[in-house]
């Protein structure tokens, strides 16, 4: 639980420029919808047509930040699991694999990174936490998606 606070303070501290020290803790990012499919939304965009892969894609935004953010926590210590570095269909593995991929491996942290982009003409912030209601399985969790939501 501790492990967890500190990793999503010093997520926070990313944005303002200061680098926190993560080593000995291991992360894993899941960069969610993989592939240009239907399990993908893509939005338009000047100048690109909804179809086109340079366009945007909740994949190939998932993935660019995901590994973007590998990058910064591995430059920092950290261990840091992907469950995909490519954006194919391939790719695009169920969430109980994924599961327990990161249950092997014991992270102290796993982050499922996603978008929403509903019907081609927006997207919008999606914070979600273990549990149904207002009281979450991870109490410091609900405090934290408030915060993000602003």
């Amino acid at each position: 639980m501790k492990k967890l606070f500190i990793l999503i303070a010093a997520l926070f501290m990313f944005t303002v420029g200061n680098a926190a020290d993560f080593t000995g803790v291991k992360i894993y990012l899941n960069p969610g919808h993989g592939g240009y499919d239907a399990n993908d939304r893509n939005v338009l965009t000047i100048p690109y047509q909804l179809g086109d892969t340079l366009g945007y894609y909740e994949s190939k935004s998932n993935l660019i930040k995901a590994l973007e953010l590998r990058d910064k926590l591995k430059t920092q210590g950290a261990t840091v699991y992907t469950s995909r570095t490519l954006n194919r269909t391939e790719d695009d593995r169920s969430l109980s694999e994924i599961a327990e991929e990161a249950n092997a491996n014991s992270v102290d942290a796993f982050l499922s990174i996603h978008s929403n982009a509903f019907n081609a003409a927006s997207n919008y912030l999606l914070l979600l936490f273990h549990g149904r209601d207002n009281s979450p399985k991870i109490p410091e969790s609900l405090p934290q998606a408030r915060a993000a939501w602003e």
